[in-house]
């Protein structure tokens, strides 16, 4: 099979936690990976003040980021300069600098120019509803998607490379159900208690798991790169520290949620009601 090429972008260090096992599983069989983030996660949690504070937090996390993922083998790791933009209605959303403010047409130029320069033949991406609704996660699924549309045009933005058309863009699928999930377990469990989970977010939890399932063209079985997943997890440790509700997850809930990995084919569009593939690039390719 000729040299395959990949890209995954995401918002924040520790987004790229729902497609670590396919990233494992694409460099094991010979595939160029790179994982683009669009800011360093400024505005994020610190899960213990020794290991960061708020103005050293996005360095903090780029070298977390860049440890999580030599853990699977990725070694080109990319950001773009834009600043996290906190959740939504609070103050970093007003910041210039952040991408939730940053104009559409100058982000998706920029993803056009690394999208021509890369070439990747699969681009993978967040959901329309990024995940549970963070700013800078539905900013990137709209990015991402317009860039993609564009990058084989060569009318649009001819002065970031030549042409470029990606053969498959992928959105996540179902991130918000299989995490309110796995909350749900833990509670049934007591490894957390009922105030433990924030109010809005307990409310956008408790609607995923009532909504029927979105579809899945993708299903990708990534036991085989478990640990690697989880050891890569761990090196977020300014958001997962030994206290969080993650690190109380238990091995075999780790694999009955995560052994697999879920996706959606937006482009080319995928036929209603068909079956997902299990395979990232199917054997005639």
């Amino acid at each position: 099979m000729a040299e395959q090429r990949l890209l995954a972008v995401y918002g924040h260090p520790d987004d790229e936690g729902q497609a670590a096992g396919t990233l494992a599983a694409a460099l094991a069989a010979g595939v160029r990976v790179t994982l683009l983030c669009a800011t360093r996660g400024e505005v994020g949690e610190i899960s213990d003040a020794a290991l960061a504070t708020p103005k050293t937090l996005g360095y903090v996390r780029e070298l977390e980021l860049r440890a999580a993922m030599a853990q699977i083998g990725l070694g080109d790791v990319r950001f773009l300069p834009y600043r996290d933009s906190g959740m939504e209605g609070t103050p970093p959303n007003d910041d210039p600098r952040c991408l939730h403010r940053a104009p559409a047409e100058a982000v998706v130029g920029e993803l056009v120019g690394l999208l021509r320069e890369l070439r990747p033949h699969v681009v993978l991406t967040w959901d329309a509803e990024g995940g549970y609704g963070h700013p800078d996660h539905l900013a990137v699924h709209r990015h991402v998607t317009a860039a993609f549309d564009a990058a084989g045009d060569a009318a649009r933005y001819p002065d970031r490379g030549a042409p470029w058309a990606p053969a498959r863009l992928y959105w996540g699928a179902r991130p918000m159900k299989r995490w309110a999930g796995v909350f749900a377990e833990l509670e049934r469990r007591g490894l957390i208690g009922a105030d433990e989970l924030n109010p809005a977010f307990r409310e956008r939890a408790e609607a995923a798991l009532r909504a029927p399932d979105p579809p899945v063209s993708l299903q990708l079985d990534v036991r085989a790169h478990l640990d690697a997943k989880r050891r890569a997890a761990r090196m977020h440790r300014t958001q997962f520290g030994e206290g969080s509700l993650f690190a109380r997850i238990p091995p075999e809930l780790e694999a009955e949620f995560f052994g697999d990995e879920l996706f959606y084919r937006a482009r080319p569009a995928w036929p209603d009601g068909a079956a997902p593939e299990r395979v990232l690039w199917p054997s005639e390719e």
